[in-house]
């Protein structure tokens, strides 16, 4: 058996021998956890101290919801916003947007060819003795492209309302005063008069005192007059006084409410003179000629609790550039309310929540796509040339890609009988990339053509022009797309200078800098722009891409600002042509060669022959 063949076979052998491996493993994992299925007897007893690191059942998230009857609740609004700045939530987010998931394709050559390797391994393995069985045999080369991928990066963002309150329900020591002085009097019947006032607090009212009062006459008490008493009145109780007299007043404890009305009655009680006594206490009691008044002590709960609404932003703090697209009301307005100390406040608010959409960044650079339809491409390394935070939003690749070469054959049991002459061939393992060779070849004859007849030393070639597109402004379509410069009619307003960047990327020919805002008002990004190196050929952006910025490390400037500058003579001395993947160059190759005509292309072989015959029967 040939080597190539027996260091194949010896590869399969192996991965089965892993594989059984492996399968032995993952057999004796599996039944281990069947029996400690069996072994258990139904009851288990969480602990989850013992499986987490700093476990803690008191979350200090329930300081957010402090109420059974609370109806807006703080909890929401947290949680948006952790989500959105917290440290996980930012890692979480980053994963998700800096690392796709890998592809595995089952359609790949390689998938298809393990297949057959096991389908058939009694023949590969010989096992069936001396019986020949037919077979192929692959050989699978790489080549390795470069492309780019952009990644669009938009950020919503919330403001939500919430209720928060100020201030607190306390407690003081007051006095609830029923001075007739400092109220209307309202006659009632039985020619009593009542003077009503207004409770300042909640609060609870006792026992306190009365008095009537005669200031011009400190002394005197009525003596003259033994028939000269008044009546006091309120709450229930009702005392009999004379002038300069005081006196206890008893009521039993009780609660009071803010606002509540409570009413003095005072009335004049000498016979024969109930109207004009009536009259004359409404008098001076107005005057201040007598004084009629109740005391009582007042434990007040006086309530400075405020409402108001308070604004929270999920958004992170620095959006740097972003463009604010939309924003929305999410929450619609209604009236709402918080509970504390087990008093209701409500507030009403047109909206209680925004949605804005902010674009961070937005392209649709995508020359990857046909490596990653193919099956038999894997990416290989993926570096991020640009960022917007921890994000990443423009990335260059490269792809490995499997090429297979099938040759038919025989194997007789441990010998391999190749059926055409295409065993060698692949055993050689030649590169045989015309279309490669081709390429580099044009490069250096483009290049040359440039600089025909000029100084070497200040000859440049593959000159490009710097460019520059609208990418992103609230309600407007964005002058930077990739394609569809033929049928989208948003793109009308689009200018000169952009719709040729446009047709520029869809022949293949730019070369993205960079973006940056270009209009800002009050820190708030309105624009970006794009800039771009726009060259003439698609050699000239390969070999400037791929050989000036990536092999020698010279940048294409700022994005504001690009650097098209020429590639000079000492410049393309140091780039290795045969490291620059021309594939985009080959779809303009392929076009431009011309096959012979099959029908001609026989009859002229079947010409040659026909004259090699009569040339042969000449004596």
């Amino acid at each position: 058996m040939n080597t190539p063949t027996r260091s194949w076979i010896q590869g399969c052998l192996l991965a089965c021998l892993s594989v059984s491996a492996q399968a032995a493993s993952m057999d004796a994992s599996n039944q281990e956890g069947i029996s400690a299925g069996r072994s258990a007897n139904g009851t288990t007893s969480a602990d989850p101290e013992s499986y987490f690191d700093n476990y803690s059942s008191d979350a200090p998230q329930r300081d957010l919801y402090s109420d059974p009857t609370q109806t807006s609740s703080d909890i929401d609004v947290q949680g948006q916003k952790a989500l959105t700045e917290s440290d996980l939530g930012q890692t979480a987010r980053e994963s998700y947007v800096n690392n796709p998931a890998d592809k595995l394709s089952y359609d790949s050559d390689m998938m298809k060819y393990s297949d057959e390797i096991r389908e058939n391994a009694n023949a590969i393995t010989g096992v069936n003795g001396s019986q020949c069985v037919a077979q192929e045999l692959n050989r699978t080369t790489y080549t390795t492209h470069a492309c780019e991928l952009a990644n669009s990066l938009t950020q919503s963002c919330t403001r939500k309302a919430t209720i928060v309150t100020t201030g607190s329900r306390e407690a003081y020591s007051s006095q609830l005063v029923l001075n007739a002085a400092n109220a209307t009097p309202v006659r009632v019947e039985n020619y009593w008069v009542r003077y009503d006032f207004t409770v300042p607090d909640d609060g609870t009212i006792s026992s306190g005192t009365w008095e009537q009062l005669y200031p011009k006459d400190p002394s005197y008490h009525g003596e003259s007059a033994n028939r000269l008493w008044y009546s006091i009145q309120a709450l229930g109780t009702t005392v009999k006084g004379k002038p300069n007299r005081s006196g206890t007043f008893s009521i039993p404890t009780q609660n009071v409410t803010k606002g509540q009305t409570v009413s003095l009655f005072l009335r004049y009680d000498t016979d024969g003179s109930m109207s004009s006594g009536r009259d004359g206490l409404i008098r001076t009691a107005s005057n201040g000629t007598q004084v009629w008044r109740v005391i009582l002590p007042m434990q007040g709960v006086r309530d400075t609790v405020k409402a108001d609404l308070q604004w929270t932003n999920s958004c992170p703090a620095d959006m740097g550039d972003a463009v604010k697209m939309s924003e929305v009301c999410s929450e619609p307005g209604e009236t709402r309310s918080v509970t504390v100390g087990g008093q209701a406040y409500s507030l009403y608010s047109d909206c209680w929540g925004y949605t804005t959409q902010w674009n961070l960044y937005e392209d649709d650079t995508n020359t990857c796509q046909a490596y990653i339809d193919d099956p038999n491409c894997s990416e290989g390394t993926r570096t991020c040339t640009q960022k917007i935070g921890n994000f990443c939003v423009f990335n260059r690749l490269t792809y490995q890609c499997a090429h297979t070469v099938k040759s038919s054959g025989y194997l007789c049991g441990s010998e391999f009988y190749c059926s055409d002459g295409s065993c060698s061939a692949m055993q050689a393992g030649e590169n045989q990339n015309f279309e490669q060779a081709v390429s580099q070849l044009a490069a250096l004859a483009a290049y040359g053509e440039n600089v025909e007849g000029i100084d070497p030393n200040q000859v440049t070639a593959f000159t490009g022009k710097g460019m520059s597109c609208r990418q992103s402004a609230a309600g407007f379509s964005n002058c930077c797309k990739s394609g569809g410069w033929g049928q989208d009619a948003g793109l009308a307003q689009c200018n000169t200078e952009e719709k040729e960047i446009g047709t520029g990327k869809e022949k293949k020919l730019v070369v993205k800098v960079g973006s940056y805002c270009s209009r800002k008002v009050l820190g708030v990004c309105l624009q970006k722009k794009e800039g771009y190196c726009v060259f003439d050929s698609k050699l000239a952006r390969i070999v400037q891409e791929q050989g000036r910025r990536d092999q020698l490390g010279i940048s294409f400037g700022d994005a504001s600002s690009p650097d098209c500058r020429g590639i000079k003579i000492a410049e393309l001395q140091g780039i290795k042509f045969d490291h620059i993947d021309f594939i985009d160059f080959y779809e303009d190759l392929n076009s431009n060669v011309k096959m012979p005509d099959e029908g001609a292309l026989t009859e002229r072989i079947q010409s040659d022959i026909q004259n090699s015959l009569k040339s042969g029967d000449q004596p």
